[in-house]
């Protein structure tokens, strides 16, 4: 799959899902290494379009990233680069994961083609993410997203690392809101 035939996935999950994967697959030639899905990317694609956003959230190295997009002609507008023609917008929000090397090393690799893949941010990583956002924005939908999450990851037969989770809540200061999702479960 190429750049072009993104313009016949008419379901914009799916669509911004190969859009990451054929970057991911040009930066890695580029970098030798994939950017990681973050926010609420990582959200819809882990939920399937439960949840909806309207951009592309990375992370990764911003040379061998902005270098792909000029090339594929995208518009840069602060630190948004755009698409109108796609109707896909990337958020590179840096080149490392604010979670540490630890996150880095636990992120999940999804396949969706034969040379098409895409990074994504752990679902215990994205559950601390969701309780920050409910502590620290008042957004109480992201504390729902948190719970959906957690299933989400037990859907899979893989249980949530419940130590790791306690680990991070203790250093953000998000312990009780954790243990609110984990009694949901």
């Amino acid at each position: 799959m190429e750049l072009k035939d993104l313009r016949g996935i008419e379901d914009p999950v799916k669509r911004r899902a190969f859009f990451v994967a054929i970057l991911s697959r040009e930066v890695e030639k580029l970098c030798g290494e994939m950017p990681i899905i973050v926010g609420g990317e990582a959200l819809e694609i882990y939920t399937q379009g439960g949840y909806t956003t309207g951009d592309i959230d990375l992370k990764g190295p911003k040379d061998c990233i902005e270098s792909v997009l000029k090339g594929w002609n995208f518009q840069k507008k602060g630190r948004l680069w755009f698409s109108p023609e796609l109707d896909i917008y990337i958020d590179w929000l840096g080149a490392e994961l604010d979670e540490g090397p630890e996150a880095a090393s636990r992120t999940n690799t999804v396949i969706l083609d034969e040379d098409l893949k895409i990074r994504l941010l752990s679902i215990e990583d994205l559950i601390i993410d969701r309780l920050n956002a409910a502590k620290w924005w008042n957004d109480e939908d992201s504390l729902m997203w948190a719970e959906v999450l957690g299933k989400v990851k037990e859907s899979t037969g893989d249980p949530l690392d419940v130590e790791y989770l306690r680990e991070r809540a203790e250093k953000e200061q998000l312990q009780e809101l954790l243990e609110k999702v984990l009694k949901e479960k």
